[in-house]
């Protein structure tokens, strides 16, 4: 992988774990408890599925590998994606977080890309190239 795409995965995971500490702190603060344990466990939750999302993909694309390494990945994906579910599921029948609170906390890592994507659009501006 280029050292650019590594930089901007790099930035994307830095502006991730921003956005779930100003995100999670606004939710205890200007909310409630639930909301803001909600914003935090939905966040982590996020950036920890993107993490091994990422490891896994780097995995299965690797050209050394066999052919094997992909029907796993999928494998991976789907009970990943099965196993967050069952405990999103879980945590929001207990009672345990604000519904709300964790769907802000899961879209973490979509503002994070989000935002990535405006800091790199606004150097382009400010070089002139676009």
């Amino acid at each position: 992988m280029p050292l650019e795409d590594e930089a901007l995965i790099k930035k994307v995971e830095l502006f991730n774990w921003i956005l779930l500490a100003l995100l999670t702190s606004s939710g205890f603060v200007f909310f409630s408890r639930d909301f803001g344990f909600g914003v935090l466990v939905g966040g982590v939750l996020a950036i920890a599925n993107f993490y091994l999302m990422k490891r896994s993909l780097f995995r299965a694309l690797d050209p050394q590998r066999k052919g094997k390494t992909r029907f796993f990945y999928l494998l991976k994906y789907f009970l990943r994606l099965a196993a967050l579910g069952v405990i999103i599921a879980w945590l929001l029948i207990k009672g345990w977080v604000s519904p709300f609170g964790m769907l802000l906390g899961l879209s973490i890592i979509v503002i994070g890309i989000a935002l990535a994507g405006i800091h790199e659009a606004r150097k382009f501006f400010i070089k002139g190239v676009v």
